[in-house]
């Protein structure tokens, strides 16, 4: 069998070197173009998802300006002017009336109103007792909400004794 001579085909292979080569290099080019867009697609998801995080954050104080965050006891006293309570009293019934309207704390403050009527009716009449060596109850005048502060105003009135 005969060889051929590879002299012929020298021109050839060297098309097909320099065509294989090309692809090469068009190849990594490819994928270097590939990965920096894959790069550029991971950094703005990152930075995408950072964004929404802190929207999160802002959604969620803006949701908690919302809300009741603490409750303030205004003890109101009688027209004479003189208090009906010295302060140590004073101090007791507030802290009393607090604890009782703490159920508050952390509802919303557009569900004030339905709330508001529950408290007022629970609480109206409601006795103290030993509130500085007195039994008193409680009127309350009024309950605003505002910037997340309950304020509420109430009289004090001597209880009736019981035999």
């Amino acid at each position: 069998m005969r060889v051929p001579d590879f002299k012929r085909y020298r021109g050839f292979m060297q098309s097909l070197a320099f065509f294989v080569c090309g692809m090469i290099v068009g190849a990594a080019v490819f994928h270097a173009m590939v990965l920096d867009q894959t790069n550029r697609i991971m950094v703005q998801n990152y930075e995408i998802k950072e964004q929404l995080n802190l929207a999160e954050k802002q959604l969620q104080a803006n949701r908690q300006v919302s809300v009741i965050r603490s409750i303030i006891v205004f003890v109101l006293k009688p027209d004479g002017g003189k208090a009906s309570l010295d302060a140590v009293s004073e101090v007791e019934l507030k802290k009393a009336i607090e604890k009782d309207l703490s159920i508050l704390i952390g509802r919303s403050v557009y569900n004030i109103g339905s709330d508001a009527e529950l408290v007022r009716t629970l609480l109206q009449g409601k006795v103290y007792t030993d509130i500085g060596g007195k039994d008193l109850t409680v009127n309350i005048r009024t309950m605003l909400v505002a910037d997340s502060v309950l304020q509420v105003w109430v009289d004090p009135v001597k209880a009736l004794q019981r035999n």
